[in-house]
C-alpha cells in the first residue's frame, strides 16, 4: 500500500537529489538537470522541506551532504534505476513472450482457424497460451471488462471503446458428405432445393436473421427445406456426414484437419451466384475482429491481431474444389 508521502512527492525531486549527490554543486547539477540556478535552488528547498533534513551544507569546495543524505544517497541509484526500467518500453520477442490471450469464436471458426493459428503459435510464441471459448451476445461487455481479449462476430455497430476490423471472407460455397450425389458435378439450381438443408448461423443472431441464401431465394418466391437449424458446429456436420443434407458457408471447411475425410466441398449454382451479385443486401453486415481499444498500444495483443488477421485471409484458398485431391498427389510425389 503506497503511503501518504509517497503519493505527495514530485518524483523530480528524487532525480534532482540523485544529480545534486552525483556533483556536489548546485551549478553543475542545473546544468545536467538544463534549468537555471535558481530553479534547482528552490528544488533543494523543496527536498529539505520533504525530507525534514538540511541535505547538504554549502563549503568553498562544493556541497557537502548530511548524514540523512548519504543515506538516501545509497539508495536512490537502484531506486533510479527501476523507475528508469518502468519507463523504457519492452522490446516485444515473440519467441521469449509469456502470456495468456482469450479468444471468444463461433465454432465455425474455431474449427478452422484455431488449427493453423497454434500452428504458427508453437513454431513463432511458444510461450503465448490461448484459451478459446464460444462467442456469446455479451461480447462487447466481455471486452471492456477485459474478461477477453479478442472475438470474432457479426456486427452492424460497435460501441465507442470497441474497435471492428473486418475480416475478409470467401464467397458462399455448398457443403456435403463424401459420396454425396452432387460431389463433383456441378448442380443446378433446382438440384441444389432437391436436397434437405442444414442451417449454421452464428450465436448472438437469432433464428430470424434470415441468411442471405434465403433472402435472395425468398425474392424469387424459391425455398430450400430447412431440417435443422443450429448454432453448434460439431452436430451440424455429424448431420452433413450422416445424410444428404447440404450446408451453404463462407468458410473453407473441407480442407479443415478433422473434416477432410468425411466433407466435400462444391461451388454453388451459377443461377444463385447471379442472384448474389444482384442483391442490394449483401454488405448489410459484416465479419469482424473485434477488441478493446485498451489493447491498441499493447505490443503482445497487436502481433497476436496480426496473425489471427492474416490466418483469415488466407482461407479463402481452403476448401477449393479439388484442393484435397492437389495436397494429396503433392504427398505422394513427396514420398
Amino acid at each position: 500500500m503506497l503511503s501518504r508521502q509517497l503519493l505527495r512527492i514530485d518524483l523530480n525531486l528524487l532525480v534532482a537529489l540523485q544529480i545534486l549527490m552525483e556533483e556536489r554543486s548546485v551549478t553543475r547539477a542545473a546544468e545536467r538537470l538544463s534549468v537555471s540556478q535558481p530553479a534547482l535552488s528552490k528544488t533543494l528547498q523543496k527536498l529539505r522541506d520533504t525530507f525534514e533534513d538540511e541535505l547538504f551544507t554549502r563549503t568553498a569546495h562544493g556541497l557537502i551532504p548530511t548524514p540523512r543524505a548519504e543515506e538516501l544517497g545509497a539508495k536512490l541509484p537502484d531506486a533510479m534505476e527501476l523507475l528508469d526500467d518502468l519507463l523504457k518500453p519492452t522490446e516485444f520477442d515473440p519467441s521469449t513472450y509469456q502470456g495468456i490471450f482469450r479468444l471468444a469464436l463461433p465454432p465455425l471458426f474455431a474449427e478452422v482457424l484455431l488449427p493453423v493459428l497454434m500452428e504458427t503459435l508453437m513454431q513463432e510464441a511458444p510461450g503465448m497460451h490461448l484459451l478459446s471459448g464460444d462467442v456469446s451476445a455479451d461480447f462487447q461487455e466481455r471486452l471492456k471488462q477485459a474478461e477477453i481479449d479478442f472475438a470474432i462476430s457479426v456486427v452492424t455497430d460497435t460501441d465507442r471503446d470497441v474497435h471492428a476490423e473486418p475480416l475478409r471472407t470467401i464467397s458462399p460455397r455448398c457443403y456435403m458428405r463424401r459420396g454425396h450425389p452432387l460431389v463433383d458435378k456441378k448442380m443446378t439450381l433446382k438440384e441444389f432445393l432437391a436436397y434437405p438443408h442444414v442451417r449454421l448461423y452464428l450465436p448472438g443472431l437469432s433464428r430470424e436473421n434470415i441468411s442471405l441464401v434465403d433472402e435472395v431465394l425468398g425474392e424469387r418466391e424459391l425455398y430450400r427445406e430447412i431440417v435443422l437449424e443450429t448454432t453448434q458446429f460439431a452436430p451440424a456436420i455429424g448431420v452433413l456426414a450422416r445424410t444428404d443434407c447440404l450446408l451453404v458457408a463462407n468458410m473453407g471447411l473441407a480442407n479443415s484437419p478433422s473434416l477432410e475425410d468425411h466433407i466435400a466441398v462444391q461451388p454453388i449454382p451459377d443461377e444463385l451466384k447471379r442472384l448474389f451479385s444482384g442483391h442490394s443486401g449483401v454488405n448489410r453486415s459484416r465479419l469482424a475482429l473485434l477488441r478493446h481499444t485498451r489493447t491498441s498500444n499493447s505490443e503482445p495483443h497487436q502481433w497476436l491481431r496480426q496473425q489471427i488477421t492474416d490466418h483469415m485471409s488466407r482461407l479463402d484458398t481452403l476448401g477449393e474444389p479439388g484442393s484435397k485431391s492437389k495436397s494429396r498427389s503433392r504427398s505422394r510425389s513427396k514420398s
